[in-house]
């Protein structure tokens, strides 16, 4: 294997992991940006909001509050060449008059592609690209009125160079409490066990080695408040990992009009580092629903403006529900 090939597996590495950089470029980020411009509008903190469209990405618990059939996809426009978009599918199943079960399907795809190569003289030799996939199952069940546990599978599938590429599996666990009708408190766990392994052998024979990369586990409190007379809610996540990160989210909903959502979040207030409003992001956004015979149709859609970047991060969600 040329020392120029061994050269370019290395930037590839360095694109893929800053270019989606959050907790320090660790593995997995791409995963970590949030999932629907509903979620990435309300600044991520999701973890104990059980109203509205909802998903088991952010708690495993929550899918059991879900009444309808929820189908999101999800397109974001990013700048740097990048790509990252979000399929799921939430449902619950009533086992009981007030109880129930529930569960999520949700695949994120993320990537970078038109990665200019050239040689050691400057001349091109060619375009590289790279992706990541997240698959998540994730069931949950009302075990009482107030409570609900749930737990996440997840695997994913990434590739980083030609030959190279690393498979894994991790693990989420989640809780929430319902204190009232007003006040929800929700905790997860995220991540445990997922790693990249990336294995050389096949490019460079002998010398080739396995590097292994942890992903950081994230562990998040979070508690919502649902505003007087369904005018909306307002959400506040503590996110704290073993790569000691300690990050506040917060977001707000409300919904001044019917089928008319208004959103604003607050993401990355890390305590931790120096500079703590430095990878911190405000966003806002917006959705629209309507109601058919027997069905749900609507859109959502946020507005991120990235750090290093003239350019916004903005999402659209197609939101499609059947009674």
């Amino acid at each position: 294997m040329s020392s120029m090939r061994k050269y370019f597996i290395i930037l590839l590495a360095l694109i893929s992991s800053n270019l989606f950089a959050q907790l320090g470029g660790t593995p997995g980020a791409f995963a970590r940006l949030g999932f629907g411009a509903r979620g990435i509008s309300m600044g991520n903190a999701m973890t104990s909001v059980i109203t509205g469209d909802v998903i088991g990405y952010y708690n495993p618990a929550v899918s059991s509050f879900q009444n309808e059939h929820l189908i999101q996809a999800s397109y974001s426009f990013l700048s740097f060449d990048r790509s990252l978009n979000f399929l799921s599918y939430t449902k619950n199943f009533k086992v009981q008059s007030e109880l129930g079960a529930g569960i999520t399907f949700s695949w994120i795809n993320a990537g970078v592609s038109k990665i200019d190569g050239r040689d050691a003289d400057g001349f091109k030799i060619g375009e590289f690209s790279v992706f990541e996939n997240q698959f998540l199952f994730a069931p949950s069940i009302r075990v009482s009125e107030k409570i609900a546990i749930g737990f996440g599978f997840k695997f994913y599938f990434s590739k980083l160079f030609e030959g190279v590429k690393s498979t894994s599996i991790g693990f989420d666990g989640g809780a929430i409490y319902k204190a009232n009708d007003k006040l929800t408190f929700g905790l997860a766990v995220k991540d445990i066990k997922a790693r990249y392994e990336w294995n050389t052998t096949e490019i460079y024979g002998a010398n080739g080695t396995t590097t292994k990369d942890k992903f950081p586990v994230l562990y998040t409190l979070g508690v919502s408040y649902l505003l007087p007379k369904n005018y909306g809610l307002v959400a506040l996540d503590y996110q704290t990992t073993n790569k000691r990160s300690n990050q506040i989210k917060m977001g707000i909903e409300i919904t001044p009009v019917k089928d008319i959502n208004f959103r604003a979040g607050f993401d990355r207030f890390d305590w931790n580092e120096p500079d703590k409003f430095g990878n911190s992001r405000f966003m806002f956004g917006l959705g629209y629903q309507k109601l058919t015979k027997n069905f749900i149709i609507g859109f959502n859609y946020s507005f991120v403006m990235e750090a290093y970047s003239n350019r916004p991060f903005q999402t659209i969600t197609a939101v499609f529900k059947i009674k």
